[in-house]
């Protein structure tokens, strides 16, 4: 990365955030009821300061906050923070090989590496987009929801909406304990926006390989553009055993942490759309790293959740292909975030602020502090 002068990392600061969400919010393997949202900020000799963040469902968000003030701090303090890569490897050398824990140490990297991003982009004046390529200067949307246990009414309502929003599709969770229900919601949905709006479906990894193949057998007349984690994130015979029998494309990737597992499941070519979550996967480093293996197979990315982010990096590769809105999950609407960018006429197009541009409002988030 190009420049003039060379910049020093002064300080790295970590605190977390225990965020309510809405009432009712369902998925096939969970309720979400709250968030810890981990937040970091890197500070640098000049003056300037890098902000990224990470999140948890379920659990406090402690194990991560340790991980970066005890492993990844001390590596951090003194170096040039536009060295990325370098950064990157050091942290995720500092748990390998002597602890396996692939997953926590990937979301731990992740706010510290965002943050990192964010103060190559306000030092060099550029946006996270046009750092990673430029490749677009706006991506398409689909709306999405944690609406499993919503009634046929309110689902309705909720994918009514993202049509008059212009969105490029829907997806709606599915996995109920009866395959009936599931059918009963997917007719209602595809009569109501029509017989080529794309429609997507997350099981949350709710099936056997078994049951997967009978259900998604039965959902086929839909039309359904992908079928998301329907069997266990880590079951990559699974997949490719679901893959070779069934006619619908399958999507999947945000319960993967390691390049190695994205690479498993590109070269078993059982996966047709790569959901890697740039704050699971170590970052913008990681996210870039899996990204770029997936061009190599010709594999569209279509990163989940984070819009905030995603944006960013969907514009920035060429395999970029689209970005998440779920209202009920995203950063962008729960009151926490200065000037939120928010899609128009289903499209999000990121501004050209420095950094990933999204500001924290620290005096609406002090309430929900912890730890």
């Amino acid at each position: 990365m190009f420049r003039s002068f060379e910049l020093r990392i002064e300080n790295v600061d970590t605190a977390i955030y225990l965020v309510p969400r809405q009432p009712g919010l369902s998925s096939a393997s969970a309720r979400i009821e709250s968030t810890s949202l981990i937040l970091t900020k890197i500070h640098s000799d000049d003056g300037l300061e890098g902000v990224g963040w990470t999140y948890s469902h379920g659990t406090s968000g402690l194990a991560m906050k340790e991980a970066i003030d005890t492993l990844f701090t001390q590596r951090l303090v003194g170096q040039d923070p536009l060295d990325t890569e370098r950064l990157w490897d050091s942290m995720w050398n500092s748990v390998f090989p002597n602890i396996s824990m692939a997953g926590l140490t990937a979301v731990a990297i992740s706010p510290v590496d965002i943050a990192l991003w964010d103060l190559a982009g306000k030092s060099t004046g550029k946006p996270i987009f046009r750092l990673i390529g430029g490749h677009r200067e706006s991506i398409p949307a689909y709306g999405s929801g944690l609406d499993l246990a919503y009634s046929t009414e309110d689902l309705l309502g909720e994918v009514e909406g993202y049509m008059q929003q212009g969105f490029w599709g829907v997806k709606i969770k599915v996995g109920r304990d009866r395959l009936d229900e599931d059918i009963e919601r997917l007719r209602a949905v595809r009569q109501a926006i029509g017989p080529y709006t794309p429609l997507m479906v997350d099981a949350n990894q709710r099936w056997s390989v078994g049951e997967a193949i009978s259900r998604i057998r039965a959902m086929e007349e839909f039309n359904l553009f992908w079928v998301e984690e329907p069997v266990q994130a880590d079951d990559h015979m699974g997949y490719e055993q679901l893959s070779k029998i069934v006619n619908t494309p399958l999507a999947g990737g945000e319960g993967q942490h390691q390049l190695e597992q994205f690479l498993d499941l590109y070269q078993r070519g059982c996966i047709h759309f790569v959901q890697a979550d740039v704050c699971r996967v170590g970052g913008v480093t990681g996210w870039l790293r899996i990204a770029r293996l997936a061009d190599a197979y010709h594999l569209p990315m279509v990163p989940h959740l984070v819009e905030e982010l995603s944006v960013h990096l969907c514009c920035g590769v060429s395999n970029g292909f689209l970005v998440e809105h779920l209202p009920t999950l995203n950063l962008n609407n729960t009151g926490l975030i200065v000037d939120p960018l928010m899609p128009e006429g289903g499209t999000v197009t990121p501004r050209e602020t420095p950094g990933h541009g999204v500001q924290f409002d620290m005096d609406a988030l002090a309430q929900y502090q912890i730890g």
